[in-house]
């Protein structure tokens, strides 16, 4: 007949196998979820590079738009883009290529 320490370690031994097992099989999980968790991290990182480079590109067209409605602008694309020049205004055209 088994005393009562022995049934008490019958009882213990077994769980107490289950419970290191158990601890294992999550520490072994845990580290096969290591390189998945780094790279989430480096595309985290990434994904707030862009957000904030959108947000920079938002801020310059915030700021285009604000500009484009002046005279100054409009003038400046006249003359750049479209070669216009003012009605009292003399141009010059260099044929000398240099």
């Amino acid at each position: 007949m088994l005393t009562k320490k022995n049934r008490t370690k019958a009882i213990y031994n077994p769980l107490m196998i289950l419970f290191v097992l158990a601890c294992v099989f999550m520490i072994g999980k845990g580290l096969m979820q290591q390189p998945k968790i780094i790279e989430n991290e480096e595309q985290i990182e990434e994904l707030r590079r862009k957000i904030e480079y959108e947000k920079q590109r938002i801020e310059e067209v915030e700021e285009m738009k604000t500009k484009v409605d002046t005279d100054e602008y409009i003038e400046k694309v006249a003359r750049e883009k479209l070669g216009m020049i003012k009605r009292d205004e003399i141009l010059f055209i260099d044929i000398t290529g240099q």
